[in-house]
């Protein structure tokens, strides 16, 4: 039998909003979407949020790219793709399987997409937030729910 002493649990808050964890987000450029586009990711909120909430080991191999997992929320299927992740000259960016995604969803210039890294299944959860008319912009890692309670304060 276990004394109290003897039990290690450790509990961490997630960074995200729980009804907006969208911490990254882009909106789409014609050069995100053409033919070779490679998909560049917003270097403050990759470092910010993104990844902090990585094995390190994995964010060692950024350099010579990484095959992970892209999971697409909205999808009845619960459809993921593999995508490479990598980084040069400080940028970070989707290659590998890019393509097949913004081909698959349909995705347009001017489209907004979300991503967060979930810690538990080490895998990009994907949405596609489908119109220029959504509002989801960061001001330095503010989200919109805490923007909407300053605004209410």
């Amino acid at each position: 039998m276990a004394k109290n002493n003897d039990i290690n649990l450790e509990l961490s808050l997630s960074q995200y909003v729980e009804d907006d964890p969208w911490v990254l987000t882009k909106k789409l450029s014609d050069s995100d979407l053409c033919y070779r586009a490679q998909l560049y990711l917003p270097k403050q909120e990759m470092e910010q949020f993104i990844l902090p909430e990585m094995e390190n080991d994995l964010v060692r191999k950024l350099g010579a790219g990484v095959e992970i997992k892209l999971r697409d929320i909205d999808s009845v299927n619960d459809d993921s793709y593999t995508v490479r992740l990598k980084v040069r000259n400080g940028q970070y960016y989707l290659e590998k399987g890019w393509r097949l995604i913004k081909n698959d969803k349909g995705l347009k210039t001017g489209d907004h997409i979300g991503l967060f890294w979930d810690k538990l299944t080490g895998e990009f959860k994907f949405k596609h937030f489908k119109s220029q008319s959504t509002t989801i912009h960061r001001e330095a890692g503010t989200t919109s729910t805490q923007k909407k309670k300053l605004k209410e304060k």
